[in-house]
């Protein structure tokens, strides 16, 4: 490609308005149908503002993928907080993904640093914490700090966050949280005594078809220039978020069609062009959270891939998708890690739901054992090509 070949495709004239407006991590001006989970919200929070000594309250947003649990969390904390600066409250929201911060200490490590600009070092996680709590005294401010993907971390840690009112002083503790979980992995961690520190249990259904509908026409009107998604097409995406009860496959059809669009040079979007568009989304697979591994992980995970393409079964063994990954990395001049360490990876992989991995008894050995290792949600020869696209963008095709 030379310069000139480089350059024609900024020319041409693109059918979107505002393509951000469909990436996961937005969060859209007007919220549709969470206005119950948003006056709940409202209705606990709202003492922070009225009360002068601003009580702690903790809330937990239940749901399964795709019913808007961060995008409705992100939307309340960003309104919340102009309220408050009217009402002359210095309020502000943090948000962590436990996929990116997968401990409590990391968490406070990465607050302390943008709050006091102390990396944290020497310091205990107690000790951290109180740091954090003094300076938001001192700047008479309040923390609004929301945890998704709470299940990542240890129940312990779970728990430590949501008893700061407790062990620190509620006087002390300008420190309110929202946490953001799936329901089965919510069950998993809940005791008790967590939920005890939970001043609200929010549940989130899926979104039926007319809700779906009232979103979609919502985002396409804010990414799409006018006449590019007509009813037909919206109704026909609705239908495909209400069979899948998954809004970010919606949102992930209408922008991977307007990216095909785009590259076709078509000036509207037509019904083939969304079933590829659906047939190339994987409702339950989790994209962003492979985004977010890192180069390690993303080998370990290549390897498991073509591992499995290799053997054509539906499962392989630490063994085999270990050579893949030592070959891979080798194509893609980066040094290997020890199979000790490939095991470490294929354990966060589990853990983030993106495998899943079974200890089995070999039956010609009376005492051996193997691990099994297969892929949750999306078929082997996918994955390895959507590895393949992020490989070639990082080191080189």
């Amino acid at each position: 490609m030379d310069e000139n070949d480089f350059r024609k495709p900024f020319m041409k004239k693109s059918i979107f308005k505002s393509a951000s407006s469909l990436d996961m991590s937005y969060v859209p001006e007007n919220l549709y149908c969470r206005d119950e989970a948003i006056n709940k919200l409202i209705f606990n929070f709202r003492r922070i503002l009225d009360e002068e000594e601003q009580p702690s309250v903790n809330c937990l947003i239940l749901g399964q993928g795709g019913v808007g649990k961060t995008c409705t969390a992100r939307w309340f904390g960003k309104n919340f907080k102009n309220v408050a600066l009217e009402k002359d409250v210095n309020l502000f929201t943090e948000y962590y993904n436990c996929i990116n911060f997968r401990s409590k200490s990391k968490i406070i490590r990465e607050l302390l640093a943008k709050h006091t600009h102390g990396s944290g070092r020497g310091f205990s996680d107690d000790e951290a914490l109180k740091l954090i709590l003094k300076q938001l005294i001192r700047e008479k401010s309040y923390m609004l700090l929301v945890i998704d993907e709470v299940h990542l971390l240890r129940p312990d840690e779970i728990l430590a966050f949501l008893d700061i009112a407790e062990t620190y002083g509620h006087q002390n503790a300008k420190l309110s949280i929202i946490l953001i979980s799936r329901n089965k992995d919510w069950m998993r961690i809940e005791t008790e005594r967590i939920l005890s520190r939970i001043n609200e249990k929010i549940k989130l259904k899926p979104y039926k078809y007319e809700e779906a509908k009232q979103i979609l026409e919502y985002r396409a009107d804010l990414a799409f220039k006018e006449y590019v998604v007509d009813d037909d097409i919206l109704s026909m995406v609705s239908q495909i978020v209400t069979d899948h009860q998954d809004m970010r496959h919606g949102i992930e059809i209408l922008r991977k069609s307007g990216l095909y669009a785009d590259k076709e040079g078509l000036d509207r979007i037509n019904a083939d062009i969304i079933r590829e568009a659906s047939n190339d989304v994987y409702p339950t697979f989790r994209a962003e959270i492979v985004d977010q591994l890192n180069d390690q992980e993303l080998l370990a995970l290549f390897g498991i891939a073509r591992a499995l393409i290799n053997k054509d079964e539906p499962f392989t063994l630490v063994d085999e998708a270990f050579e893949e990954y030592q070959t891979i990395s080798e194509t893609y001049s980066i040094e290997p890690h020890v199979k000790m360490s490939f095991r470490k990876y294929i354990r966060t992989l589990n853990q983030l739901k993106i495998i899943a991995s079974k200890t089995v008894r070999i039956e010609e050995a009376e005492r051996g054992r193997h691990l099994e290792i297969t892929l949750l949600d999306i078929p082997a020869v996918k994955l390895e090509e959507f590895l393949i696209q992020i490989f070639n963008k990082k080191f080189g095709s």
